[in-house]
């Protein structure tokens, strides 16, 4: 089942609900690869936000660091 469906406006336009599931077998073979490549983009997006909102962190110090940073070569 996926977790969003495409609506189509009577301008032309499709708009994705996701408040609202679409299971399978709803679905004609052409509409499930549309929706199968629809699910693919979202999760992309969505790994990117998650990406970008983690820009800012610093990487995690290592042992080894912390030890250089202990006898001052760092």
């Amino acid at each position: 089942m996926f977790g969003f469906r495409i609506i189509n406006t009577p301008d032309g336009n499709q708009v994705i609900d996701t408040t609202l599931k679409t299971p399978y077998s709803a679905l004609t073979a052409v509409q499930m690869v549309e929706y199968t490549e629809m699910d693919k983009q979202m999760a992309l997006m969505e790994r990117m936000k998650r990406r970008e909102a983690g820009h800012g962190r610093k990487p995690a110090k290592g042992f080894l660091h912390k030890l250089a940073s202990l006898c001052g070569i760092v």
